[in-house]
């Protein structure tokens, strides 16, 4: 059924990033009685009801626009508000992937039938879409997903001169991509898999794409040799809402991968520009003592199988990583030590470990965490396996 709500955003917001979008933020706390917490330890804990029960969620978003984007597994993209209300919904089949960049655009991540030369091919494909409506002079733009539009396609392979790559359906089959991670001027990196060869084109390799604001596909990063490179599955940037004047001019970027045999499984590449052009390097990362933390990011063979991880986007810079195959969740800092800051009062400035899940259909459990997205101190998951989406708070946000 679809919800007659839209919500209005003024052409100036293109300019006026300092500012509400929609006024006066849309809280969760608005919604949900705020409960007492005080007796108990610094941990994540459950905001309730759990909402999406009719979906099954593999990706999400929270936007610069304040909504909550969720993609129902190969069928459609969903938005909420804070407090779990659906809004709207865009049907795309194939869809996997969905995110928004600092101009409220979507980009989602599929596979669509193509027909080049009277053959078909199933291809993978990046999806641009605009929620904004026609409106028309002296009219004030409307944002919907209901309305939305595709006003972009990009499909793979890019480059004409990469057509070659038809002739070869098996390689075809097995090219993907997974997630987008988007930078301050609305450039964004793409992390893709591919048949491992020793042919030139990083397309069809394991790697990381990267594509301009004017989405012009540029390149791409490796590790790894053409025959034995790293696959990427999740991907973040440190550019994340809300959105502000001077957001975070790095260009580094976290991915994961399932590649087995992998000991750090979850890498920080730093992104720096040379004399000779952009060079990308993994990033060391410390482990801390016991009097600091009591677990790190880059400890060999943490995860099992992470399939997410998300940068928060505000003061805490916190990384969080979404573990498929423990079905659980990490909370590390931005220095790769694991867990959160105590509360001013505590005398003990030992970083607390609150990484929390387990397998199973309790308010701290999941199966098949499949996604992250985190704003204004709420950690969302998307707990595929148990058809949901869940809401977390840490205790000792509950009592600033």
């Amino acid at each position: 059924m679809k919800i007659g709500i839209r919500l209005s955003i003024i052409l100036v917001l293109s300019i006026s990033w300092g500012c509400s979008f929609f006024g006066e933020k849309n809280k969760v706390e608005d919604y949900i009685e705020k409960p007492d917490y005080s007796l108990r330890s610094v941990e994540y804990v459950p905001v309730l009801p759990a909402f999406g029960s009719q979906i099954t969620p593999v990706s999400l978003y929270f936007g610069y626009d304040q909504l909550l984007y969720a993609v129902d597994s190969g069928s459609a993209i969903l938005s909420f508000d804070a407090a779990g209300k659906q809004l709207g919904k865009f049907n795309l089949p194939g869809v996997t992937f969905v995110i928004q960049n600092r101009s409220l655009d979507l980009y989602a991540i599929g596979r669509m039938d193509t027909i080049i030369k009277s053959l078909t091919y199933n291809l993978p494909v990046i999806y641009k879409i605009s929620q904004k409506g026609s409106g028309g002079e002296g009219v004030t733009q409307q944002i919907s997903l209901n309305d939305a539009i595709i006003t972009k396609k990009l499909i793979y392979p890019f480059c004409i001169n990469e057509t070659s790559k038809l002739n070869e359906p098996e390689a075809l089959r097995l090219t993907n991509f997974h997630a987008i991670g988007f930078m301050d001027n609305n450039s964004y990196y793409v992390s893709s898999s591919g048949p491992q060869e020793t042919k030139v084109f990083i397309t069809r390799r394991n790697s990381v794409l990267t594509f301009n604001q004017k989405d012009q596909f540029q390149g791409g990063f490796t590790e790894g040799d053409p025959i034995k490179s790293i696959s990427p599955i999740g991907l973040t940037t440190l550019v994340q809402p809300p959105q502000r004047l001077r957001m975070e001019a790095r260009k580094d970027f976290i991915y994961t991968s399932i590649t087995e045999d992998l000991g750090i499984s979850v890498r920080y590449m730093e992104v720096l520009l040379t004399p000779e052009g952009l060079v990308t390097n993994f990033k060391p990362l410390s482990f801390p003592s016991k009097s600091e933390a009591d677990g790190a990011l880059y400890e060999t063979f943490r995860f099992k199988k992470p399939v997410a991880v998300h940068y928060g986007g505000t003061s805490q810079k916190y990384i969080f990583v979404a573990d498929a195959g423990s079905d659980s969740i990490f909370v590390f800092q931005e220095n790769g030590y694991e867990g959160a800051i105590p509360p001013a009062q505590n005398t003990n400035r030992k970083l607390i470990n609150v990484s929390f899940g387990g397998t199973g259909s309790g308010p701290t459990q999941f199966i098949r965490p499949s996604a992250i997205a985190f704003f204004d101190q709420i950690l969302y998951v998307a707990d595929a396996g148990n058809k949901r989406i869940m809401r977390y708070k840490l205790t000792s946000d509950y009592e600033q």
